[in-house]
């Protein structure tokens, strides 16, 4: 997977925006987080990326749901849905790196 950022200078401040690619090119989720004067983040960026991240797997977590029928999903369920796929352990090991 790879990430596109972007800056951009905003009315109030300025943007950070995060998309995150699989390495096929298909454009997986997208984050923008707005600032006012600066950030406290280790690098540029690592908010945004973070945070897109955290919505790729909460997306994939929904997929799962809906192609397994539940409703409501329990925090045992959940576990098994995140062990069980190969892709959100791909993007809590990304998460670890950012």
């Amino acid at each position: 997977m790879k990430f596109k950022n972007e800056y951009k200078s905003t009315r109030n401040g300025f943007s950070h925006t995060s998309r995150l690619y699989h390495d096929n090119g298909n454009l997986v989720v997208e984050h923008k987080c707005n600032y006012i004067n600066r950030t406290w983040e280790s690098y540029s960026f690592q908010s945004s990326m973070r945070q897109a991240v955290i919505k790729a797997i909460e997306n994939e977590i929904n997929e799962q749901k809906r192609q397994l029928g539940i409703k409501r999903l329990t925090k045992e369920k959940q576990a098994e849905i995140e062990a069980y796929s190969s892709t959100i352990q791909q993007l809590k090991t990304l998460y670890k790196t950012l």
